[in-house]
């Protein structure tokens, strides 16, 4: 099996999970909840015309909003990447790609990195939407990619990791893991530089730690054996000496930054999406279709919340609330403290997301893009 034909069943598994996780929790847990004031109002959206391809798996968009100063820059797998202003919901660029965007996008010093369904990583100027330049890595799905100084590092589901120079796409070196045989879920762990080590996740659960220079593997270990999936795709977290790990369907780590050593570990509280660190409190979303509030320091609870369906995507915290998205229906915002729903917004059934979200903190704006192709944009309002 070519490592397109491998890509493919990896995104069509991931999208039977999550087709199967919703039809099998297809409830309402709070179907006589009322709203506690409108935190979040619905503003504007931005629909994504489709495009017709064979790798594409309809109700499926992985690529977050990201803001670049006054703009909006984001990516679908059915046409490829936009660059919108969105107070006036105008285009200020656009480029076509043959199976669109499939990463997360890297903003750094002036560019856009992105790996596209075309098997290409693409350099592109953010003022004027130019390519600088692609580099052919022959596999259409990687993670996002990290830039640090003149090196940019990108890992294709295949666990390659490549280092290129970021300014001419000049390869450098390339570490290459054996593939795994059992199941895989979609997606790639992105690069964490550390000092002049790199921190890589790898879909037979082993985290490695290389040399920046070279790719020399400096250590190793192994997190999340013995599961259904084995997958570390998720994006490291680091605070000082510390790097939050989560493995897919397994564990959350909290590892010395110095040298991987465990600290603290909570069975269970696994997931995909990354861990997100505020005011001593991590939140942690499960690939089981929760959203944990721990003590950082000492991976105790706090508070859970349970989602009414799907699986939560990364979390915003603003102000009082705790904001999150289900990859089906709704759009959350929690209680900081408690945990309590405070508000629950219903996009449509059979609809979710399976991105980020982009927090425009000088606007208080809140912008989306659900598995229908559609960029959604939120206004917050504290109550």
């Amino acid at each position: 099996m070519n490592r397109i034909s491998k890509t493919l069943v990896a995104k069509l598994f991931t999208a039977f999970v999550l087709i199967t996780m919703t039809a099998c929790a297809s409830r309402d847990l709070r179907r006589h909840f009322v709203n506690k004031g409108e935190i979040l109002r619905r503003q504007w959206t931005y629909s994504i015309e489709p495009v017709s391809s064979s790798l594409v798996v309809p109700g499926m968009e992985y690529v977050s909003p990201v803001l670049s100063e006054n703009t909006l820059i984001f990516g679908s797998d059915r046409f490829g990447v936009v660059s919108l202003y969105p107070k006036i919901q105008a285009e200020k660029w656009k480029i076509k790609i043959n199976n669109g965007v499939v990463s997360p996008i890297e903003i750094s010093g002036g560019f856009a990195y992105f790996v596209a369904g075309d098997g290409l990583l693409y350099s592109v100027a953010t003022d004027t939407g130019k390519t600088q330049w692609t580099y052919s890595i022959r596999n259409p799905v990687a993670s996002k990619p990290t830039v640090s100084g003149n090196d940019l590092y990108v890992v294709t589901s295949d666990d390659a990791l490549l280092s290129l120079e970021a300014s001419t796409g000049k390869w450098q070196w390339h570490y290459r893991r054996r593939n795994t045989s059992g199941p895989t879920i979609h997606g790639a762990s992105r690069p964490l530089v550390i000092g002049d080590s790199i921190w890589v996740g790898f879909a037979d659960g082993a985290l490695v730690s290389l040399a920046k220079k070279d790719g020399k593997v400096l250590w190793e270990k192994t997190l999340n054996s013995n599961r259904r999936f084995s997958n570390l795709n998720a994006e490291f977290v680091r605070d000082g000496d510390v790097v939050y790990v989560p493995a897919y369907d397994g564990s959350l780590y909290a590892l010395s930054a110095s040298n991987g050593s465990t600290i603290w570990v909570r069975d269970g509280l696994g997931g995909s999406k990354k861990v997100t660190l505020k005011d001593g409190v991590l939140y942690a979303p499960t690939s089981s279709g929760e959203l944990y509030a721990l003590d950082a320091k000492t991976g105790k609870d706090i508070w859970k919340f349970e989602l009414d369906q799907g699986i939560s995507s990364d979390v915003v915290v603003i102000g009082n609330h705790v904001i999150l998205s289900s990859s089906s229906e709704y759009i959350y915002a929690l209680d900081k403290k408690t945990g309590d729903l405070a508000y629950r917004y219903q996009i449509g059934y059979g609809s979710g997301f399976s991105g980020g979200m982009a927090y425009d903190a000088s606007h208080n704006w809140i912008y989306v893009l659900s598995r229908g192709g559609n960029l959604l944009s939120f206004s917050y309002q504290d109550h």
